[in-house]
């Protein structure tokens, strides 16, 4: 049980605050899903008479939310519960069934004779079962290693993941004399707030492929024309590719007033007919990626300040999404959204978090979570970050991506990448380690059309965040149709020059056909 007990005190740190929740039903089952959102939802039903108020007590105590059924009768009351991600819960029954499915946080089971059935990611997520005799019956997934053993006091089923891997919920179930054992496997939701770094190569591959369906506010061909922002009427017949360019003059400050016509767009050497050319009128998508792994503790003052500014930087048409690395998972603290006020509350609510820092894994989701299926928005990730993976120190937890492959897939990205480089290393010089940190990143928001901001201080720092306003804010939203609409899934390489001289275009230098 000492892993389990560690287990409890890491998830403590997550940043979104945890829910906690009680559930007594002695004889009657109780049967929880978790399905997002924000609050707990309750149905209560009884097979023998109607069902009534006073039937279940809803109360809290002590920060939990308890949930009991004391029918005044003594029948048979059943309860079906939905949970939010992030959510502890502990359920207590004597010989009524539980049921739960979903990535849960943490929960506890402790049942006498009642069935007990779990569906979850069982690739993250942890499980101890403890019991005096053996279950009725004993049904595990294919796939996946539990050991089972009778000892002295009982019957003992655990999981076999290994140790070192990263993993998010724990399951603990204490009986007696169980009807039966069930579990089935889920695939990690899609919509969870959480992920493991050792998701990112699978994602890496399906960002190969085409993109998902937009959003419904997102504008996207259909079968239907659409309208551009600027008038622009795009058929749904031909495949339109959008590109997020950053143009400076030869002092680096962005270049304001450029037309349609004066962009030119070259596909593998080929010129392409440019539809569309926007710019500051356009809002933004902007996500901030907090690194808050072991390596940046003495940044955290510096990085809060700095995603604040940052926030303050947008305008209301903008939306604004907070992530983070933080106790070795990539976390969605909040999803594109336009309540800075409420952004600006979790940032000062951050506690003093640690962990591994599988940073390239932690960027393919971050680009991965809403991104990928925004194609035709503009986007901007800033990764607040010392840039130093694991994989270059050679420690716990380095992330499965290399950098080789992110570099070559953010080629692809639909997203401005923009790291702050916290170089804690002013007056003595860097280590080779936090040199090759800095260069990969510098190559990264290349690959992208963006740039890295280096900085030993907040001092530093204050004169990046005008610049990179004024950047996002003068960024250009370029359209083409393709002439080749073949798309069969090849790379095909793309470069934009602008009629305009001592000038230096960046945008991202390619995409698969699909």
């Amino acid at each position: 049980m000492r892993n389990l007990l560690a287990f409890a005190v890491l998830l403590s740190a997550v940043p979104a605050a945890a829910a906690r929740f009680q559930i007594i039903n002695h004889y009657g089952d109780v049967a929880i899903q978790v399905t997002g959102g924000d609050h707990m939802l309750i149905g209560k039903s009884s097979p023998v008479r109607p069902i009534q108020t006073e039937d279940v007590v809803l109360r809290e105590q002590g920060g939990v939310t308890v949930v009991e059924a004391k029918p005044a009768d003594g029948a048979v009351v059943h309860l079906k519960v939905n949970l939010p991600f992030h959510s502890d819960v502990y359920v207590r029954t004597t010989s009524g069934s539980v049921a739960l499915s979903g990535l849960l946080r943490r929960a506890v089971v402790k049942t006498d004779t009642g069935a007990v059935a779990l569906e979850a990611p069982w690739s993250m997520t942890r499980l101890r079962v403890q019991s005096q005799q053996e279950p009725g019956k004993t049904r595990l997934p294919a796939g996946f290693r539990f050991s089972r053993s009778k000892e002295r006091d009982g019957w003992r089923l655990r999981d076999r993941i290994d140790e070192d891997r990263v993993y998010y919920g724990a399951i603990v179930v204490e009986a007696e004399a169980p009807q039966a054992l069930e579990l089935a496997d889920l695939p990690p939701p899609p919509d969870a707030p959480v992920k493991m770094p050792w998701q990112a190569p699978l994602v890496l591959e399906q960002l190969r492929g085409r993109p998902p369906a937009p959003r419904a506010e997102a504008p996207r061909p259909g079968r239907e024309t659409d309208t551009g922002s600027d008038g622009i009427v795009f058929s749904t017949e031909v495949r339109v590719v959008n590109l997020t360019v950053a143009v400076n003059d030869a002092e680096g400050r962005p270049v304001l007033d450029l037309e349609r016509g004066d962009f030119l767009v070259l596909e593998d050497g080929v010129p392409q007919q440019v539809s569309a050319a926007g710019s500051h009128d356009v809002p933004f998508n902007l996500a901030l990626l907090m690194d808050l792994s072991g390596s940046t503790q003495r940044d955290r003052d510096a990085m809060k300040e700095a995603a604040r500014r940052f926030i303050g930087i947008t305008r209301p048409q903008d939306k604004v999404a907070l992530y983070a690395l933080a106790s070795d998972w990539f976390q969605v603290v909040e999803r594109l959204a336009a309540d800075r006020q409420k952004l600006l509350k979790i940032i000062n609510g951050i506690p003093p978090l640690s962990g591994g820092s599988p940073i390239y894994d932690t960027i393919v989701l971050s680009y991965a979570e809403e991104f990928w299926a925004r194609p035709s928005e503009r986007n901007a990730l800033i990764v607040i970050s010392d840039g130093i993976d694991n994989q270059i120190q050679g420690l716990r937890t380095p992330s499965e991506t290399s950098f080789k492959k992110l570099r070559q897939a953010a080629e692809g990205f639909h997203a401005l990448i923009y790291p702050i480089f916290l170089d804690p290393f002013d007056k003595l010089p860097p280590p080779g380690w936090s040199r090759k940190a800095k260069t990969q990143m510098e190559e990264l928001a290349a690959a992208t059309g963006g740039r890295l901001f280096a900085a030993h201080s907040l001092q530093d720092l204050e004169p990046v965040y005008a610049q990179v306003a004024e950047e996002l804010r003068s960024v250009y939203s370029v359209a083409y149709s393709p002439n080749n609409q073949d798309f069969n899934g090849a790379w095909r390489r793309i470069e934009v020059r602008v009629n305009r001289p001592g000038v230096k275009v960046r945008t991202r230098q390619g995409y698969f056909a699909h």
